[in-house]
């Protein structure tokens, strides 16, 4: 044997040869363990997802929001335009007594014509009909002079105006805040004292048309109040009645939602009356409602025992309904909150997505993460699925490369121990998660399990290092063993056969793991990926040996057929212990992705 010496020069450039070699085959295994599509897989399930939602009548403001879209668990919203048709009809105008009174319509018609403030459902309504039945002619005898804006504590609004005569003020409202204020009641032509039995009366009548579904709006007036502008001593006078009939096909809405996780909970201004009935024609439960009085008197603590059992929720103010939102939230909920009006801004900010019609205030659509461009609850179902769509196609990715990854290291770091040389050179490992990545791209376009979609899925990775296993590494040593003893690419001289072996059955086999995590159902059987999806790992898959006989730089060798006999071995071999640590991994857990 002869012993070459070598000068210092020839040491310190294989030194350098060595060092430079360590360096880029580390960073090639940087490279590779590195999730470095998921910038790309992220936005793109996003925009697809903006893009299928924009089809069923969503807009997306914030585009982060789908995936919370997808997450909620409870849906807070008002009932008019949501469960009703949100077309009000003036029904009645009547008296104290019940009976037919056209000076009550005149009366209404005055209050809703004057008011500055935004015309609601209601105001229209009451216009609407006046002007229907030429009430707006009574308009000519009275001048504006001064008024109390409606705001939603005091739930009422005061005009005063002035004719030949007197003036006076007229004041529409809730009726339990109406009756507050009043002393005296009229009764005909004649105007007594108010008692504890007229109160009754009162509040009899106005039960009985809440209980036909109507929304009853109570009227009160007094004269000579030039010197008092104060709502107090006044004269209850009737009611206008509105009805607002439920939506064809929100009851099955609703149990859809219902079917999918997401309980709906009614936060609504309106009087527990109408809204029972309204409610119970839908199918919601109403043997519990909490009406706003009740919840100020509860602390948060007492508050969040009882709101669980609770659907429905009355006569309600903006700061009530944003703290019923705040208390589901701290309760563990994800939760959406849709409303269109100025005093829903509050709750809509709150919530962790807030949805608002295309038709809503600039306030309410400001404060929105999604603006839907037809009020239905039937989008918002359409919502949910498509943003856990998106989550589950995200969720694949992370899952996928996790589980590929890791193996891929810990494959690599066994077979540095022993081999006497690299297992991949760094182009190839570059190479190989190029391809790899590349067949990846179909994922946000991949079908998704019905029995994913049927719960709420909220962001978590703590189960994420659960697949950072080495099943795959388990496959690669025996492939390394095959390599070595069985097809005998055991010399230096045969480095680049085992390196192409590897490259091809590392490759095919982080393949089979798309297949593998993309559904906790059998592949193939029960569950198929998109064309799309499957397109890309196809081509991958056959193309690759193709184009690595092909091309020389990347020193690859035309392996013999035996190889692909083994190889298909260890893919089934493969396919069948990832299918049995599957089917343990979701006894154990209870969930797949």
């Amino acid at each position: 044997m002869r012993i070459v010496k070598l000068d210092d020069t020839s040491k310190k450039n294989i030194l350098n040869d060595l060092l430079n070699e360590a360096i880029l085959f580390a960073l090639s295994v940087a490279v590779g363990i590195t999730p470095s599509m998921l910038p790309m897989i992220l936005n793109v399930n996003l925009t697809k997802g903006s893009q299928a939602l924009a089809k069923k009548n969503t807009l997306v403001k914030k585009i982060d929001a789908i995936q919370n879209l997808g997450a909620i668990d409870i849906l807070c919203t008002d009932k008019t335009g949501t469960l009703t048709e949100n077309k009000i009809v003036l029904q009645k105008y009547i008296d104290a007594r019940g009976i037919e009174n056209k000076s009550i319509l005149e009366y209404a018609y005055l209050n809703s014509y004057y008011g500055t403030g935004l015309k609601n459902l209601v105001d229209r309504a009451i216009l609407t009909y006046g002007k229907e039945n030429k009430i707006d002619e009574y308009i000519e005898k009275y001048e504006k002079i001064d008024e109390i804006p409606f705001d939603y504590n005091r739930k009422r609004q005061s005009i005063i105006v002035k004719n030949s005569k007197s003036y006076r003020m007229i004041t529409k409202g809730a009726l339990e805040e109406v009756l507050s204020v009043c002393t005296k009641i009229k009764l005909g032509q004649k105007v007594v004292n108010i008692t504890k039995e007229h109160e009754n009366i009162i509040e009899e009548k106005a039960r009985q048309m809440a209980d036909n579904g109507m929304q009853v709006i109570a009227l009160a007036s007094k004269t000579n109040c030039l010197n008092d502008i104060l709502e107090k001593d006044m004269v209850f006078i009737g009611f206008v009645a509105f009805l607002d009939p439920a939506k064809k096909d929100v009851k099955e809405t609703l149990k859809n939602l219902a079917n999918i996780g997401v309980r709906t909970k009614i936060l609504t201004g309106d009087n527990p009356y109408a809204t029972k009935n309204i409610c119970n024609l839908v199918g919601l439960r109403t043997d519990n409602i909490m009406l706003g009085k009740d919840i100020d008197l509860l602390s948060d603590k007492e508050l969040k025992k009882c709101i669980e059992d609770v659907s429905v929720f009355a006569r309600m103010n903006p700061l009530q309904k944003e703290r019923i939102v705040r208390l589901y939230k701290e309760l563990g909920h994800v939760v959406g909150y849709m409303g269109d009006g100025v005093n829903d801004a509050p709750s809509l900010a709150t919530a962790d997505i807030g949805i608002s019609v295309n038709s809503a205030t600039s306030i309410a659509k400001e404060a929105s993460d999604i603006i839907i461009l037809k009020q239905s609850l039937k989008v918002v179902y359409d919502g949910v699925i498509e943003g856990r769509r998106v989550y589950g196609n995200i969720m694949k990715y992370m899952k996928m490369a996790l589980s590929a990854d890791f193996g891929d290291v810990f494959s690599i770091m066994i077979s540095s121990i022993f081999l006497p040389f690299l297992p991949l050179l760094p182009i190839q490992m570059l190479l190989q998660d190029f391809i790899y990545d590349f067949s990846q791209i179909g994922i946000p376009y991949d079908n998704v399990d019905e029995e994913f979609l049927k719960c709420p899925k909220k962001w978590d990775t703590k189960d994420l290092s659960r697949f950072m296993g080495i099943t795959s590494s388990v496959i690669d040593c025996l492939a390394f063993l095959i390599f070595w003893f069985v097809l005998g690419y055991n010399s230096d001289g045969m480095k680049a056969y085992f390196q192409t072996a590897w490259f091809i059955t590392c490759l095919i086999t982080e393949l089979m793991i798309i297949y593998n995590v993309r559904t906790s159902k059998k592949p193939f059987i029960e569950s198929n990926a998109s064309k799309k999806l499957n397109g890309l790992i196809i081509l991958a898959s056959i193309l690759t040996p193709i184009l690595l006989h092909k091309i020389k730089t990347f020193n690859f060798v035309v392996l013999p057929p035996v190889f692909y006999l083994y190889l298909i071995i260890l893919v089934l071999l493969y396919f069948g212990i990832v299918l049995v640590i599957k089917k343990i991994y979701i006894k154990k857990y209870k969930e797949w992705l």
